[in-house]
């Protein structure tokens, strides 16, 4: 079972690395073409909002609840879960369509709700303009997003994991795309506060045909994983009533998730639109830096966590909660023997990082609180793990009412605090520091998270033999300070003798930190006996030429 769930994990995770790298592609183009500030911080919140909207609508439910009930009704329906599908299916695609075309004639408001108060000011006219058109062009991406997640869902009950990590890529070269014909049809260097009618057209339909291509990617493996689709209306009779409950909670969930995004986004746009002189660490660093931080996350969590839930919804149903914690704790293990070294690395070579992925043209110059911007959100991607975990073992139990009450306190302690570390800390005169202020908040919010979800957790889950994370967790943050300290220290001292400046440089100093820090990690781990650690070397390295012979 765990060589299963580690060959689903790996598979996508393949496609989780090129997805993400190309992401990272279309990052540096898009700073490059409208920068990292004020311009490039009003498309960045048009584009998030209709993935945050839909999240809002619709993605808790299919995200969380719907891969359980599909893996029952797969393996206790008659006809393997065609007419429960389809069902699902038809209604999921009706409803996106109804939500996506209220949101559409509803975009100046949309795009209202995320506007800080800086940006009403009738000087800045043209700007609040230029995003109600972006949000205009870009909220057709919710229909897309939706059925995405909706078809994959059902590739992933149906065991098909990859396609759904794969498909991404499609919408990351038609992004690249767009941003590529702008650059060569627009001029970068003068990048002017507004965009004029073209530009906005340009990257707003660009981005949103790439969601669309997305997710048409995934249906020739729908048919291919046995499922035949054919529009069926009608829930009665499907047990639908019991999925529409669970996701009452989820639904809930993510609202109070959503109200934590506008209140970060207007925060984060504040500390562009601030009239302080200098670098501004505003929406796109703070967007930037959580993009950078997901890496891991997205390649390693989400793998791991995708492929472990239907195990774990299967031994939850059985009533194994035995089985269940050791297969929680053995995937969060195996997920933090990268996700710390990952995470040390961040705050060690943050400069470096954000300079290779956004130190291009436009955005050249805003790289530095960007980078400080990642070392505040790095802090927090230990605690996010855990608990990405710790909340997909809830939802194995089908207890979807928990993690809406954890929610809660995450989102609570993340507003509270970025508000009185934006407003009250930083105020008027500092307020270029926003996305470093915001980061702060995000990783307090998740270790508060962590603390109250374990205890939580406890009640309906046993410590049993084999389901500790702690000890490991200190070893392995030992392990990845050692490496990244030392890794630090070489790069310092090469500063003292070597001018290093732009992207190309800030890519060798990276690699040379990697070559330092990795044998290290692996080293510290050995003799502290990291059983994770030791066992991903191992099966790295006998993948590699002679590998097996070694081994």
């Amino acid at each position: 079972m765990a060589d299963r769930t580690l060959r689903s994990a790996a598979v996508m995770a393949a496609g989780t690395v090129l997805s993400r790298l190309l992401g990272f592609v279309r990052i540096a183009l898009l700073a490059a073409a409208i920068g990292t500030a004020l311009r490039g911080d009003i498309f960045t919140a048009a584009n998030t909002i209709p993935n945050s909207l839909y999240i809002l609508l619709a993605g808790g439910v299919f995200n969380t609840v719907l891969v359980p009930q599909l893996v029952r009704a797969i393996k206790n329906h008659e006809d393997g879960g065609q007419d429960f599908t389809n069902r699902l299916l038809t209604f999921g695609f009706v409803v996106l369509a109804v939500v996506t075309v209220a949101c559409v004639l509803l975009s100046p408001l949309i795009a209202e709700l995320y506007l800080p108060g800086e940006l009403n000011d009738p000087s800045r006219a043209a700007e609040k303009a230029s995003m109600v058109m972006f949000v205009r062009l870009c909220l057709p991406q919710i229909f897309f997003y939706g059925a995405f997640v909706l078809v994959g869902q059902v590739l992933n009950a149906r065991r098909r994991f990859g396609p759904m990590m794969w498909a991404p890529i499609a919408n990351n070269i038609v992004a690249c795309v767009s941003i590529v014909i702008f650059l060569l049809v627009y001029r970068v260097g003068d990048n002017p506060p507004t965009f004029s009618g073209g530009e906005e057209l340009l990257l707003g339909l660009g981005h949103t045909v790439g969601i669309a291509v997305q997710l048409l990617v995934l249906l020739p493996y729908l048919r291919a994983s046995g499922h035949h689709y054919r529009p069926k209306f009608g829930l009665r009779g499907t047990g639908l009533g019991r999925t529409a409950k669970l996701g009452i909670w989820t639904v809930l969930f993510v609202a109070v998730n959503q109200v934590t995004l506008v209140v970060v986004t207007k925060l984060a746009i504040a500390g562009s639109a601030s009239d302080a002189p200098g670098s501004k660490a505003g929406l796109v660093a703070y967007s930037t830096a959580m993009l950078i931080i997901l890496v891991p996350h997205g390649i390693v969590t989400v793998s791991l966590a995708t492929a472990a839930l239907p195990q774990m919804s299967s031994l939850a149903a059985e009533g194994d909660v035995t089985e269940v914690a050791r297969l929680s704790a053995r995937s969060i293990r195996q997920t933090l023997a990268i996700v710390v070294p990952a995470a040390a690395a961040m705050v060690a070579f943050a400069q470096p990082i954000t300079t290779v992925i956004a130190g291009y043209g436009a955005g050249k110059n805003n790289t530095e609180l960007m980078g400080y911007t990642l070392i505040a959100l790095a802090l927090g991607l230990i605690p996010f793990t855990v608990q990405y975990f710790q909340l997909r073992t809830f939802y194995a139990f089908e207890d979807t009412r928990t993690p809406f009450f954890l929610q809660c306190v995450i989102a609570a302690t993340n507003i509270a605090a970025a508000i009185v570390g934006v407003r009250v800390v930083l105020g008027e005169e500092h307020l270029r520091f926003s996305g470093v202020a915001l980061g702060v908040a995000y990783s307090l919010a998740y270790l508060v998270a962590v603390l109250m979800s374990r205890r939580v957790l406890a009640r309906r889950v046993p410590r049993v033999s084999g389901s500790g994370i702690g000890l490991p967790l200190l070893a392995m943050v030992i392990a990845a300070a050692v490496g990244a300290g030392l890794g630090r220290l070489v790069l310092v001292l090469l500063e003292m003798v070597t001018d290093w400046e732009g992207p190309l440089t800030s890519a060798l100093q990276l690699a040379i930190a990697a070559a330092v820090m990795l044998p290290i990690y692996v080293g510290v781990a050995r003799v502290l006996r990291i059983h994770e650690v030791t066992d991903l070397v191992s099966v790295v390295t006998s993948k590699l030429p002679g590998g097996s012979r070694r081994s």
